[in-house]
């Protein structure tokens, strides 16, 4: 049977047309050969999310943004309607997550699977979330950083008032004074350090006798260690007795013959006895040394006039001279 021209033509004119519709899906990343399964996501927006766009699994393609559009009800949110080629099952409450799938900013959408023994069907809606952006990660990293630099700025500042009002004329008039001194201070300590160097210098000799002397005096330590340790054991023997001697009984007979020298003192200020009578009495004084003076008077009439009280007998002429 032999084919008319018109359906060969028209039968290349279908290939044609299917191919060119396989092209056109496949440039958009639909293989239309292949099964796909299709998912919605609901999204309050999408951050440049576009057709054709990548949905990823563990960082795999499973499938691609088939369909992106507002919803009917004026809310401004958008539905996503992605395409899945694989055939797994999503669990429940597996989460389709906008994300930057490069530097550039590309948005793709991350399956995160969910643990649940049940599973989505085809057609199901899915939870969608949108991760931060690159900007927004960076500022939420920042954000301690700012204000650690802010307080940081605040203490500095701080400081610098402090030390603005630490740093007055006042301070820069002492400053400048105190290092004058301290110049000053140098200078007098160079001048002693080189006049001590001097007077080492001059007396370097004296120094080297002093030294050999203090080296004669170790040495004779040394040398009579032994008459130094017998000194020094006799010293304690001395120390030991007097440690345990009776000093107490001593002390107490001290302040009883203190006590009665005070009595006695006290009753010769009394005027009572001899010498209480002696100190207090003038008559008897007086008295006494009256009768002093009439003693001295008789001594020295006996030693010029001895004839007048000395009588002895002459017995070979027979009379008293």
């Amino acid at each position: 049977m032999k084919i008319p021209k018109e359906a060969k033509i028209g039968f290349i004119g279908l290939i044609t047309i299917a191919a060119f519709i396989w092209t056109f899906h496949f440039m958009k990343g639909k293989n239309i050969l292949k099964y796909a399964r299709t998912y919605t996501i609901i999204y309050n927006k999408i951050d440049g999310l576009e057709e054709s766009g990548a949905v990823l699994l563990s960082g795999y393609k499973v499938g691609l943004v088939n369909e992106i559009h507002f919803l009917p009800d004026l809310s401004g949110r958008l539905s996503v309607n992605i395409l899945l080629e694989e055939k797994f099952d999503l669990p429940l409450n597996t989460v389709a997550q906008i994300f930057s799938a490069d530097l550039m900013g590309t948005k793709a959408i991350r399956l995160n699977l969910a643990e649940s023994d049940e599973f989505h069907q085809p057609g199901d809606t899915l939870i969608g979330n949108i991760e931060g952006s690159l900007q927004e990660q960076v500022s939420i990293q920042m954000l301690p950083l700012k204000n650690k630099a802010e307080n940081l700025i605040l203490s500095i500042d701080s400081v610098l008032s402090v030390i603005q009002n630490i740093f007055n004329e006042d301070f820069r008039d002492n400053f400048s004074k105190s290092f004058e001194h301290i110049v000053a201070t140098i200078s007098n300590l160079q001048r002693s350090t080189y006049a001590l160097d001097t007077i080492l210098t001059n007396k370097e000799g004296r120094l080297a006798r002093i030294i050999s002397n203090v080296e004669s005096i170790s040495s004779n330590l040394r040398s009579n260690n032994d008459e130094l340790t017998n000194i020094l054991k006799n010293f304690s023997s001395v120390s030991d007795s007097l440690a345990s001697s009776d000093i107490k009984s001593t002390i107490e007979n001290l302040d009883n013959t203190l006590a009665q020298m005070n009595i006695i003192l006290e009753d010769i200020n009394a005027g009572k006895g001899s010498v209480g009578m002696l100190v207090k009495n003038d008559t008897l004084y007086y008295n006494l040394e009256a009768a002093v003076g009439e003693l001295d008077k008789l001594l020295r009439d006996m030693r010029e006039n001895p004839k007048r009280y000395i009588h002895f007998s002459v017995f070979d002429l027979g009379k008293t001279v």
